[in-house]
């Protein structure tokens, strides 16, 4: 035991302790002040929970938006950035499930970080408490959803997921960014290739066997290109890390991604059917942070835990219905090599398969894990074994000229979505709805009601016997040649793979959310993760839950740029796909908003040109004399800002009217004032500085108007100068400042 440390009110860049340096928490997470108290713009998206699907998500909003600020509050403290078995073996386990009925029972934190938020009579491992979470410590089993199984989707997400082909679709994208494609680059070797000739012969015996496939693993063994690291076992924390950092390159107020630890998200407040304000403990103190509209909430911190946050946030009859979990069981068996192949190097070696069945009551996998040891470190065995909670048992059923075998059976559930179903503890249907229990800040704790029906505990024991059925089938039905160590079903709450109880579909009245995880009823609110299922299907959810991160993600990316029908937005609301000439420039601020700085100068979009067109940008200046401008159809600059001045057309942003051809200078020109065709169409607006106003610039042939805020304000007729061109926006000098987002653009004929 060594001292607990207590904080001095003495600043430092980095902490220590009695054995080490706190880089890695110092160097990925901000304290609340950093991240909310900077000077920066409003966050435009808050992702509360920074597990496997909160992390994903917040990463995919920072890099698809890339003018967009993103917080990630998470109620644990960090602590590790890898997959724990992609580091040494130092003792960081997952939690064994315990029975958390009130809070009296609640044996508090546990293997470090494992604590159980909710109540149930069903026993559970909780969550783990720190950035990343679960996904540090998942078996990396990330098998797709039969067709079948999305059958019962809806169409657009079921489309979406998983081609006719199954080859270009989102599940391949997610399968190729977590390591599951290529299958073979981990398992491979002649025990696999023994192995699956044996099953796939021995399948045709077993009569709700559908097919064997290679083990869909989220271990990437092999490196993606030449003079790479393989990324080995997958989790979250990697890539928000990275991304982290290299936020972490600018300074806090332009910084656009924040992890705060230790913020425990305890209500979301609303107002006119958004989320308002976020109310969060941040290491035990009440902190409040307000948000616009325009900033969305992404719920993140699990199926239970999300459901809980939302039915004490803005509850409606339907949440918390349709919970779903997976019935799972463990097969292990010893079979003699001579039945598998004679000629098997007697070398550590690890195999796996994926087996699909289905039944008229529902389908079920098998996930066969196979080990051949006839000696060998005990070290290699713990990386070769997917599962972790399976490296004990094989290891104690390792015999020499035996494999063990375990065949993990996952089978589904089926939820009840009606509102109106009664919620029985202890009986089928299962649903979560708010306990009398509180937590330590006086909120009630979500309770959890698991329980299978008839027709589930049918699938289980189909499952069960197809299992053993396979296993005699693999061993030729020669009792000599397999020894069956045991078969055992874990409890339901087990899994981690809780889901459905915030469903997505069309229609508001049967779904809780829409296809994007957007709250029917919230305008800013989305769910990341399995709560969003409409159904479960026997696939281990985290392949498609990640996915739909990614749909949710591109979602909020998507309209963030606020586009109008008809509208198509010009750019990614950031500098990327635009270039600078001259002096000065545009600095990002978030929020899809860019800022001009010194000058004189330019900054045009380089990705194609425009004839006839309506453009419509919102725009900023922070003080009167602030002078900016929008050039349309001016050919390709290279680095000569002039060029546009001279031969395209520029809408004026000046409320001083400077005319700088006079000497000395002019002011009140409305050829140069704010809504002037530069020089050649007279404008008399004066906008209010340090206020969001709206330019519409029509340029239909040899004709020019512009609107400001609706009001036409300006006309040019008889346009002589090029009839196409780029578009552009001006800095000016130093001291200017004006802002500019939402560009938006409609081609006409």
């Amino acid at each position: 035991m060594i001292n607990q440390l207590v904080e001095a009110n003495q600043q430092v860049r980095l902490q220590g302790t009695t054995f080490s340096i706190d880089v890695l928490g110092r160097y990925v997470c901000s304290t609340w002040d950093e991240a909310t108290a900077n000077g920066g713009v409003a966050f435009d998206a808050v992702v509360i929970g920074a597990g496997m699907y909160g992390a994903y998500c917040a990463e995919k909003i920072y890099r698809l938006g890339p003018n967009l600020r993103v917080l990630v509050l998470d109620a644990g403290s960090l602590l590790v950035t890898e997959h724990v078995q992609n580091l040494s073996r130092i003792g960081l386990n997952a939690a064994a499930p315990v029975s958390v009925i009130q809070n009296v029972d609640d044996p508090g934190t546990r293997e470090l970080v494992w604590g159980t938020p909710w109540r149930s009579m069903v026993a559970f491992p909780g969550l783990a408490y720190c950035p990343g979470g679960r996904s540090l410590y998942w078996g990396g089993w990330s098998p797709r959803l039969t067709d079948a199984d999305l059958a019962n989707w809806p169409q657009p997400v079921a489309t979406q997921l998983q081609s006719p082909t199954h080859s270009g679709d989102a599940y391949e994208r997610v399968e190729k960014e977590t390591g599951v494609f290529d299958k073979t680059d981990y398992i491979s070797g002649p025990l696999f290739d023994a192995l699956k000739k044996k099953f796939m012969s021995a399948a045709a015996g077993v009569a709700t066997v559908d097919g064997i496939e290679d083990a869909p693993l989220a271990v990437q063994a092999a490196p993606p290109a030449s003079g790479l690291f393989s990324f080995d076992k997958w989790s979250s924390m990697p890539i928000l890390t990275d991304a982290v950092r290299e936020a972490a390159g600018r300074p806090d107020w332009q910084r656009r991604l924040f992890i705060v630890p230790k913020a425990h998200v305890t209500k979301l407040q609303t107002a006119g059917g958004a989320v308002t304000a976020i109310d969060v403990r941040v290491n035990g103190q009440l902190k409040s942070i307000g948000i616009p509209p325009t900033c969305v909430v992404v719920l993140a911190s699990g199926t239970i835990e999300a459901t809980r946050l939302a039915l004490e946030s803005f509850p409606t009859p339907l949440m918390g219905r349709n919970l779903m979990a997976h019935l799972r069981s463990n097969t292990v068996v010893r079979i003699h090599r001579s039945v598998i192949d004679p000629a098997l190097p007697e070398r550590l070696e690890a195999a796996a398969l994926l087996v699909r069945g289905s039944t008229p009551k529902g389908r079920y996998h098998l996930q066969v894990t196979a080990a051949a040891v006839a000696g060998g470190s005990e070290d290699d065995m713990f990386r070769m074994i997917p599962d972790i909670d399976l490296l004990d048992q094989t290891l104690a059923a390792q015999q020499e000229d035996w494999i063990v075998i375990t065949l993990r059976g996952i089978a589904e559930m089926n939820g009840d979505r009606s509102a109106n179903a009664n919620k029985q503890t202890g009986r089928s249907p299962s649903w979560v709805d708010l306990s009398d229990q509180t937590d330590e800040f006086g909120m009630r704790r979500a309770w959890v009601n698991l329980a299978t029906n008839q027709d589930d505990n049918g699938l289980w024991d189909i499952m069960d016997k197809a299992a053993l059925d396979l296993a005699n089938a693999v061993a030729n039905n020669d009792p000599a040649k397999i020894k069956v160590v045991g078969q055992a079903r874990d409890g339901l709450g087990t899994t981690h793979h809780e889901a459905g109880t915030l469903w997505m579909g069309a229609n508001p009245n049967d779904s809780v959310t829409n296809l994007d995880g957007r709250f029917h009823h919230i305008s800013n609110a989305y769910v990341a993760g399995p709560a969003l299922f409409p159904t479960l299907g026997s696939a281990n959810p985290s392949l498609t839950a990640t996915a739909l991160a990614r749909r949710t993600a591109e979602a909020i990316v998507r309209e963030s740029l606020g586009a109008e029908p008809g509208f198509s937005p010009l750019g990614t609301g950031g500098i990327a796909g635009w270039k600078t000439a001259g002096s000065g420039g545009f600095v990002e601020l978030g929020g899809n908003i860019i800022e001009s700085f010194g000058g004189i100068g330019l900054l045009w979009f380089t990705e194609r040109q425009f004839k006839n067109f309506v453009l419509r940008v919102d725009w900023r200046a922070s003080a009167v004399d602030d002078n900016s401008g929008i050039f349309i159809r001016f050919p390709d600059p290279g680095t000569d800002w002039t060029i546009p001045v001279a031969q395209g057309y520029e809408i004026q942003i000046d409320n001083t009217g400077k005319n700088p051809d006079t000497n000395p200078p002019t002011f009140g020109d409305p050829l140069h004032n704010t809504g002037a065709v530069y020089g050649l169409a007279a404008s008399t607006s004066a906008p209010t500085a340090g206020q969001w106003h709206t330019y519409e610039i029509e340029a239909n042939g040899s004709t020019i108007t512009v609107w400001l805020d609706g009001q036409q304000v300006s006309q040019l007729q008889n346009a002589n100068r090029s009839p196409q061109g780029f578009i552009g926006l001006q800095n000016h000098h130093a001291g200017s400042r004006v802002q500019f987002t939402r560009l938006r653009i409609k081609q006409l004929p």
